[in-house]
This record gives structure tokens, C-alpha cells and sequence, in this order.
């Protein structure tokens, strides 16, 4: 089996294509030889975690080929406005541990 250069920009090609995503946005970094990180799409809302997590493991599978489980740790799936309140809460405990 050939062996599969993947690039940042080729893993959001797949997801986006695979995933039919509207307007997705990511948050990946790469540690050694595998991406983890985050997937932020509209496309996600009304789909319960564990519905995510296997459309991303079947998007990969189907992108990338049985290797994309070598080549991907974990993804996770948020909507913006889940992103959204992610950001607002990190901001308050900040707030709140810089008060004291």
C-alpha cells in the first residue's frame, strides 16, 4: 500500500468534500505524525456526538483509505454557536481568575 503524504490542507479538502460541510472552519495541529484538532460547521447542528464522530471516521475511511486511522487522531465536531459558547466560557473563568 502506498504510503499517504497528508497535508493540513488535504485532511480539510476530504472533510469538507466527504462531509458535504457548509462553511466549515478547523482548528488542526499536527503532533509527529498525525492531525487532531477540531471541525466547526453549521453542517453538524441537530447531530448528536456520536453521530459526528462516525461521519468523520467514515469520511476519513472513505478520503483517505483504511491508513487515515494512522494518519488522524481525534477530530471533534462543533457547531459555531457550540464553538461560540466554548470561547465565552474560557473567557469568563480568565476573567474570573484574574480578579482573584
Amino acid at each position: 500500500m502506498a504510503r499517504i503524504n497528508l497535508t493540513k490542507e488535504k485532511l480539510e479538502k476530504v472533510l469538507t468534500k466527504k462531509l458535504g460541510l457548509k462553511s466549515p472552519e478547523f482548528r488542526l495541529e499536527r503532533e509527529g505524525d498525525r492531525f487532531f484538532g477540531d471541525v466547526i460547521s453549521p453542517s453538524f447542528k441537530r447531530k448528536p456526538d456520536h453521530k459526528r464522530q462516525e461521519m468523520i471516521r467514515d469520511a476519513l475511511e472513505s478520503g483517505l483509505g483504511k491508513e487515515s486511522a494512522r494518519l488522524v487522531g481525534m477530530l471533534l465536531a462543533f457547531t459555531p454557536d457550540e464553538w461560540n459558547l466554548s470561547d465565552d466560557i474560557l473567557s469568563a473563568i480568565k476573567k474570573k481568575k484574574e480578579a482573584g
